[in-house]
């Protein structure tokens, strides 16, 4: 074969670049395709930030598990807090947090209290001895709020133990007025 004349075409030259470019961009579609895990969700603490007849807002301290292989980019979260099926508690809140890959993190969120729902439940918290079934539902917004995972986690707590901290977390408030 003989040499060219002619110097090779600027597209024949761009040819490897386009190839690497299509092949970067291929691997990137294929990460954003992997499905995300909800996150798990647990609440670690529950502190009075307001209360008034009408509004009762705490402070939720939420333990939050990424169990995904790559930062899970938190935008937003909701949340619903019950106890033997009665809502305590719910709320939204616009965060901007990264959890690390197969890491943990502890978010405060504000809480919107039920006291109804509360004063309801209280003659039969004093007398229970067996454990009460509380259930955290809720949604995590990520990627700009183009996807939400939904996340559901319960378990029991000893009925004594809500008392006493229902009687910690009143107590100020009381002593206020």
């Amino acid at each position: 074969m003989k040499p060219s004349l002619y110097p090779p075409s600027a597209a024949a030259s761009r040819l490897p670049w386009l190839a690497l470019l299509c092949a970067a961009l291929l691997t990137g579609c294929a990460t954003l395709t992997q499905p995300w895990e909800a996150p798990e969700v647990s609440l670690t603490g529950l502190r009075l930030k307001e209360m008034t007849l009408a509004r009762q807002v705490f402070v939720a301290t939420l333990a939050v598990h990424n169990p995904n292989d790559r930062t899970l980019p938190i935008k937003a979260m909701t949340y619903k807090l019950t106890l033997e099926g009665q809502e305590l508690a719910e709320g939204a809140s616009t965060l901007d947090r990264q959890i690390p890959a197969l890491g943990d993190a502890s978010v405060d969120v504000d809480v919107i209290g039920s006291l109804l729902g509360v004063t309801q439940m209280l003659p039969a918290l004093a007398t229970r001895q067996t454990p009460l079934d509380w259930t955290l539902t809720g949604t995590a917004t990520i990627a700009d709020g183009l996807l939400t995972l939904p996340y559901r986690y319960s378990g029991q707590v000893d009925p004594q133990e809500v008392l006493s901290r229902a009687r910690a977390i009143t107590a100020p408030a009381a002593r206020r007025r």
